[in-house]
């Protein structure tokens, strides 16, 4: 049953603690125009398994949580009044 067998994926698991990233599956060739259909191959990894590391040096991102949003600046009618001190 070619079917059944391509649907099957083999576990991918971590080289250094053993655990559990996803799976990899032999049917990438039902997805023209991809990747997955030039190598066969369709890959389904576990985003919380992964980590982000910028470029620019900054912190890492961890998959399974969303980055923090970046503090914006008041606009000049929220902040607190400017008090001058005597």
């Amino acid at each position: 049953r070619p079917a059944t067998l391509n649907l099957m994926g083999a576990e991918v698991r971590c080289q250094t603690c053993g655990g559990h990233l996803g799976d990899v599956f032999t049917d990438g060739f039902l997805f023209v125009g991809t990747p997955a259909f030039t190598s066969g191959k369709r890959y389904c990894i576990d985003g919380a398994a992964l980590a982000f590391v910028p470029k620019d040096g900054s912190d890492p991102v961890m998959g399974d949580k969303s980055p923090l949003p970046k503090k914006k600046a008041e606009p000049d009618w929220l902040a607190p009044p400017k008090i001058n001190a005597r």
